[in-house]
């Protein structure tokens, strides 16, 4: 982590989300630190989130929902959302293809490409069946 605006709450933060692979919310987060960090509270984990952010450390994944979910894997890739259990789930597959043909379309430049997927998840299409 740089040093840069360091401090040991947003360490074990950081240190937490990288460790996942569930795209947590702040308050999944902020549970799971709690338990051994009393002294921690939920809005300094929206803060240190917001920072980690803006150094894009991290991604804020606003996929449409009132709740934002976090995900320490700042690789490309792309998401995918159940419209049933609002999990966010990982598609690794990336297609830069996708940038270079709406680029062409526009006057715009593209720096950053987030595509989110939705619909049922598998878990959820099992239920169903």
């Amino acid at each position: 982590m740089p040093k840069t605006g360091y401090s040991k709450q947003r360490e074990l933060i950081y240190e937490n989300l990288k460790a996942r692979c569930d795209h947590p919310t702040a308050e999944a987060i902020y549970s799971d630190l709690k338990k051994d960090n009393p002294g921690l509270s939920l809005g300094t984990v929206y803060r240190n989130l917001n920072f980690l952010a803006d150094a894009k450390m991290i991604r804020k994944l606003d996929v449409g929902q009132t709740i934002v979910h976090f995900d320490g894997d700042i690789s490309d890739h792309y998401h995918f959302i159940c419209n049933e259990c609002n999990q966010v789930f990982d598609i690794t597959y990336h297609d830069e293809n996708i940038s270079n043909v709406v680029q062409e379309h526009t006057k715009h430049h593209i720096e950053k490409t987030d595509i989110v997927f939705s619909g049922i998840c598998e878990e959820c299409l099992k239920k169903k069946n």
